[in-house]
């Protein structure tokens, strides 16, 4: 049984037929069914795909609720993504639909810069190294004090448990990519959440999620259970922060 994409899933949960919605945006039945088998053939190509997709997308908002609202930009940007071998992460591609923050690059650092870091590491270890022989020569020529130990000690044990944002994604139903940065939009993770599969994420300022399916994945963010964040096919936005979700 092949997969049902994100198009289908989002008609099927407004509630709305292939015909109600040729009705509604004047694209042929055939050319709908083509874009929900994620087939750009029948329309002409992916450039007539991107302007049927968004008109499918404003079809179905108008007859949804407004929690279950479908990103336009979402879908065309996972239909360019099928119809091509573009390797880049999902967080890149959805960059160029403005669907979320690009990742930012990371700086270089230059091997003179490196060259010299080393250099003041290797003195600071010699420096070291010089200190700690003249403390033990001094520590020679000391006599003995004998020091009495408390009879007896309190012993203490604590749990650590990372500072920060938690957040731990329980695949719960089909699957779902899920793009997660940190505040500084870096990548953390950039993929698909199969059901049965639990992730963990940990960052200590913060974690902005995008999961374009929210009804397959379960959300406990710092050990409070948020359950699903969204219906079947929905694409949701969240934000946590060490004090939980904003």
């Amino acid at each position: 049984m092949s997969e049902i994409s994100s198009l289908q899933q989002a008609r099927e949960a407004a509630g709305l037929t292939v015909e109600q919605i040729s009705a509604l945006t004047n694209i042929p039945s055939a050319v709908i069914k083509g874009l929900e088998n994620n087939s750009v053939e029948i329309c002409g190509g992916i450039a007539y795909a991107r302007g049927h997709i968004r008109s499918i997308a404003k079809a179905i908002n108008t007859k949804s609720g407004k929690s279950s609202k479908i990103d336009a930009d979402l879908l065309v940007a996972e239909m360019a993504a099928i119809q091509n071998s573009d390797d880049r992460p999902i967080i890149d591609r959805l960059a160029e639909n403005n669907v979320a923050d690009k990742q930012k690059e990371k700086k270089k650092m230059k091997f003179g810069t490196l060259a010299s870091i080393s250099a003041a590491v290797l003195s600071i270890g010699f420096v070291a190294q010089i200190a700690v022989n003249n403390v033990s020569a001094v520590s020679d020529g000391i006599n003995n004090v004998s020091v009495k130990s408390p009879s007896t000690q309190k012993s203490t044990s604590t749990i650590s448990v990372p500072a920060g944002v938690n957040l731990v994604l329980t695949g719960v139903n089909g699957r779902s990519w899920v793009g997660l940065t940190n505040a500084d939009g870096a990548s953390v993770f950039n993929g698909q959440i199969s059901a049965g599969q639990v992730v963990t994420f940990n960052d200590p300022k913060m974690i902005k999620a995008v999961i374009g399916n929210a009804g397959a994945i379960k959300v406990n963010v710092n050990g409070s259970d948020l359950g699903v964040v969204g219906a079947e096919g929905q694409v949701v936005r969240l934000d946590f922060d060490p004090n939980g979700q904003l």
